[in-house]
């Protein structure tokens, strides 16, 4: 007779996954971000393409986010994507401001982070209806 007991698995906590998942998709912005700006150092796309790409950046990274933690989260997928990507622009927004030198809170700001926090809510729901 085995008398051995199994240790009951250690759960990350909900919190440290989304700050994990919101440090992954900050690392991703910043590459695309250096990507793309090889790309217009070399002249590839236009000046007037840079609003478009940040966009596509924000959205991509708060999308990575929330995959990053809704293949963990077991239930509550879209409210966890949305906090995921939610933090991740927060951190962006902080990480970019210590870059450029000062912090300047904007409408665009909230604007930035209600887009983000609804790309991790539709990457929720797309991982649920996957999931199943």
């Amino acid at each position: 007779m085995d008398t051995r007991t199994k240790r009951p698995e250690k759960k990350r906590g909900s919190w440290l996954t989304v700050l994990t998942a919101a440090l992954i998709a900050t690392v991703v912005s910043v590459l695309l971000t250096v990507a793309f700006a090889f790309v217009l150092q070399k002249q590839w796309l236009g000046m007037e393409s840079i609003s478009f790409i940040n966009t596509g950046i924000k959205i991509i990274s708060a999308a990575a986010a929330a995959l990053i933690v809704c293949l963990r989260a077991p239930s509550r997928a879209p409210l966890k994507g949305a906090l995921a990507s939610a933090a991740y622009m927060a951190l962006a927004f902080l990480l970019y401001s210590l870059l450029s030198g000062g912090f300047r809170f904007e409408t665009g700001i909230l604007i930035d982070l209600a887009m983000c926090a609804l790309a991790g809510a539709i990457t929720g729901m797309l991982t649920n209806l996957l999931k199943k």
